[in-house]
């Protein structure tokens, strides 16, 4: 994947039973009530990839269709975008990896790359979101979650990643800053460090569990591509 991919959104939702139903809801209400940030809206559900085409085919859903995965598998996979944040230091180079909130929904605790997060449905009557769209995706939540504002950066494709244990599909896009800027810790984020790819392989090594699994499989991606030095 050279360039940034399209995606194209298919706006009809599947059908559930009235039965699945009910029990999605009665998960979600479990969920909310063990934390207040939960918030159904609307999100991206990925599809599937076509690499003919660099196309991305996502569907419509709501986020608690998604959030329930671990109670009820609906085979919704959120659609995010992942940045993989990379600046040269002392003739190194260092990538961010953040450390994600103990009130997040997944992975409390553990290190991952970003900042990431849900692919926003576009406003009517919209189908076709271009990459201009994702890397403003990417911005937003550079800001949000970090503090980080992306000018002139121009982010690169590495990888599409899927993690089926929680059930979502992330757009990987490396962005090379000219220094390591300022972070901003909020509450998705308790702090942010900033390694090379050896020590972060080390710390792999020694202590697995404290990174998300796409997190070790981006590190490994960076590593096959030299993408360090």
């Amino acid at each position: 994947m050279s360039e940034v991919p399209t995606i194209v959104v298919d706006r009809s939702q599947p059908s559930l039973d009235d039965d699945t139903l009910k029990q999605v809801d009665l998960a979600w209400n479990t969920l909310c009530e063990g934390n207040p940030r939960y918030f159904n809206g609307g999100m991206l559900a990925f599809d599937s990839f076509d690499p003919s085409t660099n196309t991305v085919h996502a569907h419509t859903a709501e986020y608690k269709h998604h959030a329930v995965h671990d109670t009820i598998d609906l085979g919704v996979s959120l659609l995010a975008v992942t940045g993989v944040f990379a600046a040269h230091h002392n003739g190194h180079a260092k990538y961010m990896l953040g450390k994600r909130s103990p009130t997040t929904h997944r992975y409390g605790n553990q290190f991952e790359f970003g900042p990431c997060g849900g692919i926003d449905v576009p406003d009517e009557p919209t189908l076709v979101l271009g990459p201009d769209a994702i890397i403003s995706e990417l911005r937003r939540e550079a800001m949000e979650e970090a503090g980080i504002k992306l000018t002139d950066a121009k982010p690169v494709p590495i990888a599409i990643v899927h993690d089926d244990d929680v059930g979502s599909v992330d757009i990987v896009l490396k962005v090379t800053l000219d220094s390591i800027p300022a972070t901003d810790a909020n509450w998705e984020y308790a702090e942010c460090v900033w390694l090379t790819l050896d020590e972060l392989q080390t710390q792999i090594q020694d202590t697995p569990n404290a990174f998300i699994p796409t997190a070790i499989v981006i590190a490994n991606i960076l590593r096959e591509r030299a993408d360090y030095d």
